[in-house]
């Protein structure tokens, strides 16, 4: 009886240390809040985390339950970041209305009725390899 519970506390543990030990898709380069109103700080629909996997390439926001508003960047981590912009984007492409973000500035449209529907961290070779 001893013995499957001690089989049964290793098996958990080797499970448990598994799961914890689950890879990041490289470094963490930067955190940023989307909001679903002006001024980052109304209708906060959480963070996303950027990985080094995710330089070069276009990604949507999500829009939900309504459009994105207004975005801050938290967190530029460095030296992991070096050299990295972030940028947001008024289309799902990233392609139009382009703005870099700079760490704890709101981005709000620069048109009355735009939202946020992108974005893109751009890196140097050596950031993003």
């Amino acid at each position: 009886m001893q013995f499957t519970t001690l089989i049964s506390t290793i098996a958990a543990l080797a499970i448990g240390t598994n799961a914890a030990a689950v890879p990041r898709d490289g470094a963490r380069l930067a955190q940023f809040r989307v909001f679903g109103a002006d001024g980052c700080s109304a209708l906060n629909y959480g963070f996303y985390t950027v990985d080094q996997s995710d330089a070069g390439a276009c990604h949507e926001l999500v829009n939900d339950p309504t459009p994105v508003s207004s975005v801050n960047l938290e967190a530029l981590n460095m030296p992991a970041a070096s050299g990295c912009t972030i940028s947001i984007y008024t289309d799902k492409a990233c392609s139009q209305g382009e703005r870099d973000m700079a760490v704890n500035v709101c981005n709000n449209p620069a048109a009355a009725g735009e939202t946020w529907a992108s974005w893109k961290i751009s890196c140097p070779s050596t950031a993003s390899a």
